[in-house]
């Protein structure tokens, strides 16, 4: 497939959904994409499986403790990035599973956001090594195909506002398999750290927490020549 070096891999999308597996995934991984999606009047969803309710050294704290301040860190990154709605599964973190239950909730949410683009992990990626990240990607794409059937769940279909899903692009973030987008997110790369900032329990050190995530950027920004980027593989659906 051939490469894009920039946003217009994305120009057809006007409803994107990001199936993540915690919070601040998608702020480290596409934060900069979603940035510039938001600013053309994409409409963005963004979905958590879990509550990152152990995303902690801080032994002293307790998991719904952890749970309450990584919802309210996600709505906070989530108004500097303009995404239109957070959705939590509440599903806990370390523990996530690609299971019926989880393919049938992300399923709901496509039905209902009627999202056109899925951004996920790549599951098939052999590096991704965090269960959690894995079970996200595979649980996401394992929703697509009963999404669209009338059959599957149809208690959705009776939601209002609720259609049968309409998946018509999917990009999978977090994967040295191949990635075939780049987009050079230098422009708003400033928005993209305050939306990760945001995540305080995560980065306590401010900017020195975050040196991983911009020598991962710059090394995504050397295979086209900007200082900063962020890459995908694209999945071809039908």
């Amino acid at each position: 497939m051939q490469e894009t070096f920039d946003i217009q891999a994305f120009a057809d999308v006007q409803r994107l959904i990001v199936v993540a597996a915690h919070p601040d995934d998608l702020e480290t991984l596409c934060g900069g994409t979603v940035t510039m999606l938001t600013q053309r009047g994409v409409r963005v969803f963004s979905v958590n499986c879990t509550l990152g309710d152990i995303g902690t050294q801080d032994a002293a704290t307790t998991r719904p403790a952890l749970a309450t301040t990584r919802l309210l860190e996600t709505e906070e990154a989530a108004a500097i990035l303009g995404i239109e709605q957070v959705h939590s599964l509440g599903h806990h973190d370390g523990e996530l599973v690609a299971d019926l239950e989880l393919r049938a909730q992300i399923a709901r949410l496509y039905r209902i956001t009627q999202a056109d683009t899925l951004i996920t992990f790549d599951p098939f990626w052999s590096g991704q090594i965090h269960p959690d990240h894995r079970a996200a990607g595979q649980a996401a794409i394992d929703a697509y195909m009963p999404a669209k059937m009338p059959l599957y769940r149809p208690e959705q279909l009776r939601e209002p506002g609720a259609g049968l899903g309409c998946l018509q692009r999917v990009f999978l973030f977090s994967t040295d398999r191949e990635p075939d987008v780049f987009v050079d997110v230098s422009s708003v790369y400033e928005t993209k750290l305050a939306a990760c900032l945001a995540h305080r329990s995560q980065f306590p050190q401010d900017m020195k927490s975050l040196d991983w995530l911009q020598g991962m950027d710059e090394e995504h920004g050397k295979a086209i020549g900007a200082p900063r980027a962020e890459s995908f593989r694209r999945m071809m659906v039908w």
